[in-house]
């Protein structure tokens, strides 16, 4: 078995040169603390622009609402034509979609300006950081600027042949040794089983799936949940780990799996001396 935790690849909403950078690499992080800024110019300028087109459209929204209502009153008093109230109408209503248009704009590019603050989607640490000020980083996922090792949700999986997951069942017990804890045995239980095998797997494409008829032997994943789950959490990603699964039809052996689980959790002590 092994602890696994999500990695994400951190790749920026926006594109442009790094400014800053905040994080250290392995040092713990808080959801929201900021990786690292993107210079900010091109999208202050967009913001500043925009807001300005605002202001001058709802001038001229204004303008053309005061002339509206004085070639209402001309076309009333027949002093005035119809003709110059409808264009000062359609100018006024032209104004009103623009302003709309406008801040939509400003909306997104507000947004893009807050996305030059690059953050920690959770609680975690970077991994593996190369980026230094003067970097320039894009929007595309081939080119992650930056790994970021998720804390939060760490969990064990265990590998069994088909043969041997055959009989277990969600819920059945469980007795996880840490080759980083030698000498000791944490309880738990089975979560879920994935019946599913990346061998099975077909992946779209224009050609057509070719067998050899050599066995394929697929293992089965299973989800596993320790009674103190603070301890996952400790050993963090990788951690290697020997899973023995108590089943229903497996009892008369479950005795003699407890002595090969305990004496596999001293012999840890043989690659392990210093614990």
């Amino acid at each position: 078995g092994r602890t696994f935790q999500y990695v994400v690849q951190i790749v920026p909403n926006v594109a442009g040169p790094v400014t800053e950078v905040t994080a250290d690499a392995l040092t713990p992080l808080k959801k929201g603390d900021i990786l690292f800024k993107i210079d900010q110019t091109q999208y202050q300028a967009t913001v500043d622009q925009l807001e300005a087109s605002i202001k001058r459209t709802e001038a001229e929204m204004k303008l053309a609402e005061i002339q509206v209502e004085r070639s209402e009153g001309l076309v009333k008093r027949s002093a005035g034509s119809q003709q110059e109230l409808d264009t000062w109408v359609a100018t006024r209503d032209a104004a009103v979609a623009s302003i709309a248009s406008f801040k939509a704009q400003l909306d997104n590019a507000r947004w893009q300006l807050d996305e030059t603050i690059v953050r920690a989607p959770s609680d975690g640490f970077v991994i593996n950081r190369q980026i230094r000020p003067g970097t320039r980083v894009v929007t595309l996922p081939a080119t992650a600027p930056m790994t970021f090792v998720s804390t939060e949700g760490t969990q064990i999986v265990a590998s069994m042949s088909q043969s041997a997951v055959r009989y277990v069942q969600p819920d059945d017990n469980v007795e996880v040794v840490f080759s980083g804890l030698p000498g000791k045995v944490y309880p738990g239980k089975v979560v879920a089983i994935a019946k599913a095998t990346g061998e099975a797997q077909l992946a779209p494409s224009g050609l057509i799936p070719s067998f050899t008829g050599q066995p394929i032997i697929g293992r089965r994943a299973l989800r596993i949940e320790l009674e103190d789950k603070s301890i996952v959490s400790e050993m963090g990603q990788g951690a290697q780990t020997f899973v023995a699964v108590y089943t229903t039809k497996g009892k008369p052996f479950h005795v003699i799996t407890k002595v090969v689980v305990r004496m596999q959790a001293w012999l840890g002590f043989l690659t392990n001396p210093a614990g």
